[in-house]
Order: C-alpha cells, then structure tokens, then sequence
C-alpha cells in the first residue's frame, strides 16, 4: 500500500512517501488495521446509522452490518459468528464484545422508556 503525501507551493508536486506512523509496519499490519477500520465503521453504522463514512469504508461496513448487528442483539447465531471471526482475525473481539453490551444496555433502555 502507498500513501501519497502533497507539497503544495512547489508546482503542488506529488511525493510518494510512507507516513511517519507506518514506518516499521509489514503489509499484513496495514491490512489488520483495514479490517479493523472496517469493523470500526460497521459498529458506528449501528449506534449511528446517519453517520458520513467514506465511501471505499462505507460499502465494506455496510456489508459487515448485518453480522455485526447480529452479535450485538444475540440474534441469528450463524450470523453472529461471522462477526465474531471477522473480529477475531482481526484483533478487534474485545472492542466488539465492549460495543455489543454497550448496545444491549441501549436497546434495553430504549425499551424500558416506551
């Protein structure tokens, strides 16, 4: 993966460069962190649902939504599962765990005020 850092004022050149913060990161980090941004984004989708994501992050979390929804209301276990194993392969099980309780806790308020 690039990334593509400007300069502008020189003829706005364009330099390929690797930001300071991936120094030392191996391909396959940048694409846990993918995945994570991914599951990251699914799981504001779902407390959020208006939220502006980007489009390239928007149609992968879109995808994972309903998986993602799954775990955090209990439901559908096969589904439920592919969340989990997403999560888990990507290091981001416990952020999912803590968020799917977060979740339960809010719909079970919401429905305690109805």
């Amino acid at each position: 993966m690039e990334f593509r850092c400007y300069t502008f004022g020189v003829n706005d050149e364009i330099l390929t460069a690797v930001a300071p913060c991936r120094d030392g990161q191996t391909d396959a980090d940048r694409g846990l962190e993918a995945d994570r941004a991914v599951l990251y984004a699914a799981l504001l989708l779902l407390f959020r649902p208006a939220v502006r994501i980007k489009p390239a992050l928007r149609t992968a979390a879109t995808a994972l939504l309903p998986a993602v929804r799954a775990f955090c209301a209990g439901a559908d276990p096969d589904l439920a599962a592919e969340a989990e194993r997403y999560a888990q392969a990507c290091g981001g099980l416990a952020f999912l765990v803590q968020k799917a309780a977060e979740w339960r806790a809010r719909m079970s308020t919401d429905v305690e005020t109805r």
